[in-house]
């Protein structure tokens, strides 16, 4: 609850700043995680793509391309002339942590020289050889990896929605309260809206007994300040709990002072 307004013979108080960052933060754990998941994979799936026409005896022209996004996004096209033959080298290093990591590559070999196809398998290698050896035809190998992409999204896309059924229940059962001292008028009004509330009522300033500033639950190494207005009927209005003891406090205070000098 945070004070809002306040003058001589008004003073306004409501919860929206804490509806607004509970929304914030259960929209963020339920949507946000399982959403930035999904983009971080996303990019990673797609196609690599391997097209050669023979040109003469055991000599072609290959062209390598890339989609990323699960295909959408075209990304390299590379051209490579006078291809001879694809080799296939296997090494061994460390990753950054220093765990020992095997590192696969293939270069095809051109009389210029051997061009290096990153992050291709062996597989690449062989059925380029194989096509070589007979020149004919047209070869297109692709490595399209965004079958098991889809099923690692799958764990992101379950939580999503159930985050969505989550946090709409949550957001659901949020309600904004406004308590409104009117001196001159000698009420106090009390709104409640919701999703599925709506409501005002008034209230008697003189129906005010007490105003009671105390600590209600304890969490862990945290304690929960809420104030507390007691109605001459029994009855007892709660404003609402915080964490912050000197905001709870201070509303308190500014409670009491305008009761003090309330109208009769």
């Amino acid at each position: 609850m945070k004070i809002i307004k306040k003058t001589e013979h008004l003073l306004k108080l409501n919860n929206l700043g804490e509806i607004i960052s509970t929304a914030i933060s259960v929209t963020g754990f339920f949507c946000g995680i399982p959403l930035f998941m999904m983009l971080f994979i996303l990019p990673y799936a797609g196609v690599k793509r391997l097209s050669c026409n023979t040109i003469g005896p055991k000599i072609a022209n290959c062209e390598l391309s890339s989609a990323s996004f699960m295909g959408l996004k075209k990304d390299d096209f590379t051209s490579i002339e006078q291809v001879q033959r694809a080799r296939f080298e296997t090494s061994q290093t460390t990753d950054s942590d220093g765990t020992p990591m095997t590192v696969n590559k293939v270069f095809l070999v051109t009389k210029k020289g051997e061009i290096l196809l990153e992050n291709l398998s062996a597989d690449y290698a062989n059925s380029f050889n194989e096509y070589i050896e007979t020149s004919t035809g047209e070869l297109v190998i692709a490595q399209d990896n965004r079958l098991s992409f889809l099923g690692i999204m799958l764990f992101p896309s379950l939580f999503l929605v159930i985050g969505f059924v989550v946090m709409s229940r949550v957001l659901g059962g949020l309600i904004c309260e406004t308590y409104i001292f009117d001196k001159d008028a000698s009420i106090l009004t009390i709104k409640k809206r919701g999703i599925r509330v709506n409501e005002i009522t008034e209230r008697s300033l003189s129906e005010i007994s007490k105003v009671k500033f105390e600590n209600t639950d304890h969490m862990d190494e945290y304690t929960l300040y809420e104030v507390r207005l007691l109605m001459n009927g029994g009855d007892i209005l709660s404003l609402g709990r915080s964490l912050n003891q000197k905001e709870q406090q201070k509303i308190a205070d500014w409670i009491r002072s305008y009761l003090d000098g309330r109208s009769n």
